[in-house]
């Protein structure tokens, strides 16, 4: 049996004591009523308390991280029922019964399909060569193309696809990690490409499936894949060029030119899994059927509406989700272990969604979010929609700064931000796509993303790097935005 790790006590110690505290001062400290935006007094109740406490407890332990957060999760889970929030058959209905779990899954298999296939692997050779010698070209080129491919297979999956090519241009350039401009340039840009691109279509994070699940449980708005598409894809679009610009001009590239080999050289940062020169020969039948899977999910996705009015069938994206995922699953098990993917599928995060769901429901029904909204976004719903998403993006965008986890953030975030336009004349997506876009988004702090991490822990910049560049690129992207969702919700 292994021992524990010494240096993590104390931190579970006091972060847990801190944890406690809060939860005990939202239960015994007396707190105000307050008067919503429609003049409603709002108070706050028992089962409310209850709720707002556990929302904190957990949140606590998130930002401090003193637990892996799927197990911060399921305490929190099972605290409900132990406080009379909500009834354990609830907690489940709420968190495993959402639409959103089964829609995750099938993302999940089919992005470690395109990864492990070396079909990701394959195209990102085609943007190298895109690119040219150029290196200010080089860094927009995978700005754009980590953007493209987070916003199908996810922001984390994409960092760790991208993290080794720029590891292996780095090298067959003669640049040091974190020594580099062009290096920095080219790894902050990676990562942050992929939390550009997850907001732009909601197979794009966990996060986003979240925002989904609570219009639909708590507004009763059905958010179609198309219509998160319209504001994302966007608002997504915006934002590449500003953020290659802030790069290059804060670490401007020390070389004038890549060299000509550096496509070949960066093949063998694969050379180890058998991918060096895939690039040349003709797609595998892996690949063959990862590339189909991936195009019967999007093709159901976009059809959805064709196949109700034509066939009478109501193909939800959980459902093309799983079809995709079934139709790269059965072909290739004679090729691909379902133990890999077993492996590599990080099941902590549909323990992270299921409970976040059942959490903000939790909020939600017991009042506490119409209280707290009303005292922390009340008036931003009255507002103008410019400045109202404006705020609401910034806000939201600050609040990330003390988690690592998008998933926890929105589970937090979304419900409140829901309860805030109860009585208002403003339509649930307008007001929620401000925040719902601004959750995955972490350029400051690197703790605050996965994406940034993977690049962080390889020592391609430092944590002064990204705050500098970070500071302007989170008013920028609130900007971005707020004008998107203004000129296209109005």
């Amino acid at each position: 049996m292994s021992k524990p790790d010494s240096r993590r006590l104390p931190r579970i110690y006091w972060g847990t004591a801190i944890a406690l505290g809060a939860l005990a001062a939202v239960k015994l400290i007396p707190l105000p009523d307050v008067v919503s935006s429609t003049g409603e007094v709002l108070s706050l109740t028992q089962t409310g308390r209850s709720a707002l406490g556990i929302v904190f407890f957990t949140a606590i332990l998130w930002a401090l991280e003193v637990f892996p957060f799927p197990v911060t999760a399921l305490v929190g889970a099972v605290m409900l029922p132990l406080f009379g929030v909500m009834e354990w058959g609830d907690v489940i209905r709420f968190g495993v019964g959402s639409d959103i779990v089964p829609f995750l899954l099938g993302i999940m298999i089919l992005s470690t399909g395109v990864v492990e296939s070396g079909l990701a692997q394959r195209v990102s050779r085609r943007v190298v060569r895109i690119a040219g010698g150029d290196p200010k070209r080089a860094v927009l080129a995978f700005l754009f193309f980590s953007s493209l491919c987070a916003a199908w297979l996810g922001n984390l999956a994409v960092a760790a696809m991208l993290q080794p090519i720029a590891i292996a241009i780095m090298a067959s350039n003669g640049l040091v990690p974190g020594a580099s401009n062009f290096g920095t340039a080219l790894s902050i840009g990676c990562a942050w490409g992929a939390l550009i691109g997850s907001i732009a279509t909601p197979a794009g994070g966990a996060s986003n499936l979240v925002a989904i699940g609570f219009l639909r449980d708590l507004a009763g708005v059905h958010l179609g894949f198309t219509q998160w598409m319209a504001v994302g894809v966007p608002a997504a679009l915006l934002m590449i060029l500003p953020a290659w610009a802030l790069l290059i001009l804060a670490f401007p590239p020390e070389i004038k030119e890549l060299r000509s080999d550096s496509p070949e050289a960066y093949e063998t940062g694969y050379a180890g899994k058998g991918r060096a020169g895939q690039s040349r020969r003709a797609l595998t039948a892996h690949e063959i059927w990862a590339l189909l899977g991936l195009i019967t999910m999007l093709a159901l996705w976009f059809l959805g509406d064709w196949l109700k009015q034509a066939w009478g069938l109501n193909m939800s994206m959980s459902m093309g989700a799983i079809v995709g995922a079934v139709v790269y699953l059965l072909p290739t098990q004679g090729i691909h272990s379902w133990d890999v993917l077993e492996y590599k599928i990080n099941w902590g995060n549909l323990v992270l969604v299921a409970v976040g769901m059942s959490l903000g429901a939790a909020v939600y029904n017991s009042g506490a979010a119409a209280w707290l909204a009303s005292a922390v976004f009340g008036r931003m719903a009255n507002l103008p929609p410019f400045p109202g998403a404006l705020l609401l993006s910034v806000a939201v965008m600050l609040f990330k700064l003390m988690f690592s986890s998008n998933t926890a953030t929105a589970s937090i975030v979304m419900p409140v931000v829901i309860a805030a336009i109860n009585g208002v004349d403003v339509g649930p997506w307008q007001f929620l796509a401000p925040a719902a876009l601004a959750s995955p988004l972490a350029f400051i702090l690197v703790t605050s993303a996965p994406a940034n991490l993977v690049f962080h822990d390889s020592e391609c910049f430092s944590v002064r790097d990204m705050a500098r560049v970070g500071i302007p690129m989170t008013m920028i992207a609130a900007v971005c935005i707020a004008l998107v969702c203004t000129l296209v919700l109005r």
